[in-house]
């Protein structure tokens, strides 16, 4: 019983909120089990919540659908993303990719901004780097001064694009040191 516990214990749940592009989704089953070396399942897909527009400023604040993607955590996973294709704020940035809360133990990324519309693999790597930067908050990882590493600060796409979706050495071991704390 000790281990089944354990082992539902190493899930990340992808929920999708709103629409957003399936094949996309599928993509970052692979890439997030690579990267965090977890099962990943199917969470029930989430309504945009309602009241998270702002129409002054065009965008969905993120933290709304934060929360919306925290509440529907089940106990048995260890992560949750979810992936929403509206463009995301918070009330300090303009924009934002994605947002994550370690204490929930969850994430949001939007592809609003991520899409190439004339090169669909660099929208797939686009995806995959802030499906892995924003998880990497949820365990708890800050950002990064190395450029290279995912978990770098991406205020443009040039520098999403950049960086790619690879922890750097610090980011990694601080990674592991999560897991074992887990």
């Amino acid at each position: 019983m000790e281990k089944r516990l354990e082992e539902s214990r190493r899930i990340i749940a992808i929920a999708t909120v709103g629409d957003a592009d399936p094949g996309v989704v599928a993509h970052l089953h692979g890439v997030i089990e690579e990267a965090f070396c977890r099962g990943i399942v199917d969470a029930p897909a989430l309504p945009l919540p309602k009241g998270a527009h702002r129409s002054s400023r065009g965008r969905w604040l993120a933290t709304d659908l934060l929360d919306a993607v925290a509440a529907a955590r089940s106990q048995s996973w260890e992560r949750i993303l979810g992936v929403a294709e509206v463009d995301l704020f918070v009330p300090d940035l303009n924009f934002v990719f994605g947002v994550a809360d370690a204490s929930r133990s969850a994430a949001i990324m939007s592809l609003a901004r991520l899409v190439a519309r004339a090169d669909p693999e660099r929208t797939l790597r686009r995806a995959a780097t802030e499906a892995v930067h924003e998880l990497g908050h949820a365990y708890g990882l800050g950002h990064c001064r190395d450029a290279r590493c995912v978990m770098w600060f991406s205020n443009t796409l040039a520098e999403t694009d950049r960086k790619g979706s690879q922890f750097c050495a610090r980011h990694a071991a601080a990674l592991r040191r999560a897991d074992a704390g887990a």
